[in-house]
């Protein structure tokens, strides 16, 4: 019988692969809307619009694989997880990587390629896609320190405060979500209310 953790390795590989890609992808795509100094390193517009379908293609193949690898990491994880900081940071990590890969792909399918053609939509979604690469590599590292004791965020001058948090009342977890899930209603009814004054 295969175990959780052999699962779980292998989704996080296809995870992390696709998500490089795609964030490498979308550093290369600032070309779109600013001009590179030096000329070697000017990616034609056929290699520009390859790089903007390979980012989209790599970041929907990671989120789609994302919540597989939170499940079976969970089952991977031997002993008794409760009260475990580590554990507790992976989950809250990896909602924010999950919330900032959609984010990018709502704003990517929305807008289309067009996305990539003005300068502040251009930075916003590349500043998307590198936060959201940050909380998912964030989450790797608490996973392999979970597991190894060891990480890649090892070879970083210092370490992120992960073995503490806080915990936060049902409450204001509930709040939170209610106010999360009350803006993107009202984006898409200012969206729909801009689209018919047009």
């Amino acid at each position: 019988m295969v175990s959780a953790a052999t699962f779980h390795a292998a989704i996080v590989e296809i995870t992390i692969g696709s998500l490089t890609l795609a964030v490498i992808c979308n550093i290369l795509c600032l070309q779109f809307a600013f001009s590179l100094p030096y000329d070697r390193l000017k990616l034609s517009e056929n290699m520009l619009i390859t790089m903007d379908r390979a980012g989209l293609m790599g970041a929907l193949l990671g989120s789609i694989m994302m919540p597989f690898a939170i499940f079976t990491g969970t089952l991977s994880v031997s002993g008794n997880p409760v009260g475990s900081e580590l554990l507790y940071n992976k989950f809250l990590y990896s909602g924010l990587a999950f919330g900032f890969w959609a984010s990018y792909l709502i704003g990517r399918i929305r807008m289309g390629s067009e996305i990539w053609k003005s300068k502040k939509t251009n930075l916003l979604q590349v500043i998307t896609s590198i936060l959201a690469f940050t909380m998912t590599i964030t989450v790797a590292s608490i996973g392999g320190k979970i597991v190894r004791n060891e990480s890649i965020l090892d070879l970083m001058p210092f370490w992120f405060p992960l073995n503490t948090t806080i915990i936060m009342s049902p409450l204001i977890s509930t709040l939170l979500l209610i106010i999360g899930v009350s803006s993107i209603f009202i984006m898409y009814k200012l969206d729909d209310l801009i689209d018919s004054k047009n």
